[in-house]
């Protein structure tokens, strides 16, 4: 399930023809419902005390909405790009992922390994309805997500902060693909990095590496800029 928290952002997913399993609001509230395009299937008026055990915030919002997590099945025969993501486990990164995924036109997002759970309630307010926007799949490893991407013939590239001596350049990447970034602290294992093309981000030796999510956002704005999306 994933808890969409505030007027806001659940004033914007009302406004989406999708199914909201259960809609909770304040009287307060009730009283300036947003119009609603979604089906929603249960509604709930309830107090603020009630609103404070389910929100996650310290001031709990007087709207809440669930929604099931979304399922899907990546397929990389028709998934122009794919970023994969191998155990990052702060949720503001993997929420920034999501919304540059989505302003940036990526096809797809990958976690593998022990990444943070995409319906954490910090992902989800990094993320906001980019969540429900991007189509992502849950590996249980690295290697099953590479497995699954080369069997439906897609290349594999790397990401990583370390010079090499022939790194790819983005004009030069080759679709449909995979790209993996590592996690926080020690980025990809050094057997992937020497089993695939290496694309490096261009930038000053005295910065030894940035922030995963960062670096996913930088290159998915060039993949953009030049490939298009």
């Amino acid at each position: 399930m994933i808890f969409f928290e505030g007027e806001k952002l659940v004033g914007d997913i009302l406004s989406r023809e999708l199914t909201v399993t259960k809609l909770f609001f304040s009287a307060e509230m009730e009283k300036r419902l947003p119009e609603i395009a979604a089906t929603v299937v249960e509604y709930w008026v309830v107090s603020r005390q009630v609103l404070e055990k389910i929100s996650d915030l310290k001031t709990p919002p007087e709207i809440i909405a669930v929604l099931e997590m979304p399922v899907w099945e990546l397929d990389f025969k028709h998934q122009k790009i794919v970023f994969g993501f191998d155990t990052v486990q702060d949720p503001a990164n993997l929420g920034t992922v999501f919304r540059c995924a989505a302003a940036f036109g990526i096809s797809a997002l990958a976690l593998a390994g022990a990444c943070v759970r995409a319906n954490h309630p910090k992902v989800v307010r990094s993320a906001q309805t980019a969540l429900l926007d991007i189509p992502f799949q849950v590996f249980p490893s690295c290697e099953k997500l590479i497995a699954k991407a080369q069997t439906q013939g897609a290349h594999i590239y790397v990401t990583g902060s370390h010079a090499t001596e022939q790194p790819l350049v983005v004009e030069r990447m080759e679709f449909p693909c995979l790209v993996l970034f590592g996690n926080e602290g020690q980025g990809l294992e050094q057997r992937l990095l020497q089993r695939f093309p290496l694309i490096r981000l261009d930038q000053k030796e005295r910065i030894d590496s940035l922030n995963v999510a960062v670096s996913a956002c930088i290159l998915m704005h060039d993949v953009k800029r030049i490939h298009g999306l």
